[in-house]
């Protein structure tokens, strides 16, 4: 009843929302979520917005295979860690209204948190430079299952007693789930309501996502609400296995509700103010002044969200994970378009759908440059040595010529295995740009070799 009462009050609150796109079979982005193999399948919903408008959404597959309802723009998916710019946002709206700072230590707000080897404050729990440990990974060592088999209490009781940080706080990078629950108690200590509430009420209506929610525990049965499934021999299994809490993740969106994020985001500023918006997309910086990197894919960390270049363009952007729910937000500045996509089966790459809906509807695509092939001339200052790589099929011939006087060339042959090229004395690893490799022996690893000089311009 409660749930009720909070829905017509996110109505009642709610701007005019942004005019929605029925999903099409016409719709150039609907091969992207469909299931070819299995006509009885979980799926997806797929959107691309426009200057806050909801320009493309395909959705295709069931939220509920046992009841046949299928996915449409209203489903409203487990959002996993795409989450985490939500409550990032309302960090950053209580800074900008003077309430906290990012500045300030996190005893000031949470005094019964442990003191650390360095201070830590709420701009590293905010960039994940804290070395606060995370909680679901606790959970598991002490025991206690997985972050659905436990509430909000039990997982940040556990996270107050731990008596120390991954390293010292400000001096590294490491994605944590507890740096971000804390932050969701912070918001709830000094707005002096729950984080969920707060973030219903003062972060999602004033945007007009009036489906979406933060879970505050264990829900009710909710319309058009996807199952999460993984398959299981040869049959899709149900699993709801995430958290029923926010912070970390506990948020409940449908692709239409992101149509309205992206609008606040770009046109109506209602919660993305200047000041917002410059917390939310601030690179986070280490406490010797390098910036937070996240190490895969080399965007820094801002407020919940990666932000860089990535195949040429701006991006800002976030993906999201929980056993059986895949998502992927992602907005391209410079071309003014943002593409969303939420899924609630275990076996889709999420982040892959989206690169392909931006390189469908982009003018120019969006796909990575081609690297140049393998073959061709390399050099090692530290082994003294030149190397010429030949590809055929999946034998790599490696031909060293010493830089000593007097040496003859020596030819090695690879054979691919995954990634690598393996022989008997040396494997070889290429890097994805195709500028370097890298050699591994038994007893020496790491030996990086570069293209020269000469052959750069392959």
């Amino acid at each position: 009843m409660m749930f009720k009462y909070r829905y017509l009050l996110w109505l009642a609150l709610a701007p005019c929302p942004v005019q929605a796109v029925p999903p099409s079979p016409e719709n150039p982005l609907q091969v992207l979520v469909t299931d070819n193999d299995q006509a009885i399948a979980p799926g997806c919903a797929l959107g691309v917005f426009r200057q806050g408008q909801a320009d493309q959404i395909a959705a295709a597959g069931y939220a509920d295979i046992a009841r046949r309802q299928p996915i449409d723009g209203d489903t409203l998916f487990y959002a996993a860690s795409v989450s985490k710019q939500f409550t990032a946002l309302a960090v950053a709206q209580l800074a900008s209204q003077g309430q906290l700072s990012l500045d300030d230590e996190v005893q000031r707000y949470l005094p019964e948190l442990p003191r650390y080897d360095a201070p830590v404050t709420l701009d590293m729990l905010l960039h994940h430079s804290s070395g606060v440990r995370d909680f679901l990974s606790l959970l598991r060592m002490a025991g206690l299952g997985s972050g659905a088999d436990n509430s909000r209490d039990t997982a940040l009781a556990l996270l107050m007693r731990q008596r120390g940080t991954n390293f010292v706080p400000g001096t590294d990078y490491l994605y944590s789930n507890g740096g971000y629950l804390l932050l969701a108690e912070v918001v709830a200590r000094v707005s002096g309501m729950s984080f969920a509430d707060y973030v219903n009420t003062r972060v999602l209506a004033p945007m007009g996502m009036t489906r979406s929610y933060v879970m505050q525990g264990r829900q009710a049965d909710v319309q058009n609400l996807a199952h999460g499934y993984v398959e299981q021999d040869g049959e899709f299994a149900v699993r709801d296995s995430y958290p029923h809490f926010g912070g970390s993740g506990g948020l409940m969106t449908s692709i239409n509700d992101l149509a309205r994020y992206q609008r606040d985001m770009t046109l109506q500023h209602r919660v993305w103010t200047d000041d917002v918006r410059r917390i939310m997309l601030t690179p986070g910086r280490l406490s010797d002044g390098r910036p937070v990197i996240h190490p895969s894919d080399q965007l820094a960390y801002a407020g919940g969200l990666l932000v860089g270049q990535r195949n040429g363009q701006r991006v800002v952007q976030h993906s999201g994970s929980a056993e059986a729910f895949k998502a992927f937000y992602a907005y391209l500045p410079d071309a003014g378009v943002s593409a969303a996509i939420l899924c609630n089966r275990a076996d889709w790459n999420a982040g892959r759908k989206i690169d392909a809906a931006l390189a469908r509807i982009l003018p120019d695509g969006f796909a990575a440059p081609a690297p140049p092939p393998l073959a061709g001339r390399y050099g090692s200052d530290e082994l003294q040595a030149d190397y010429q790589l030949s590809l055929q099929g999946e034998v790599l011939t490696v031909v060293v010529q010493s830089r000593l006087p007097g040496t003859a060339p020596v030819t090695f042959l690879l054979q691919k295995d995954q990634q690598q090229y393996q022989g008997k004395s040396f494997s070889l690893t290429p890097a994805d740009d195709h500028r370097s490799f890298v050699l591994d022996s038994d007893r020496s690893r790491g030996i990086r070799v570069d293209r020269t000089e000469a052959d750069s311009r392959r």
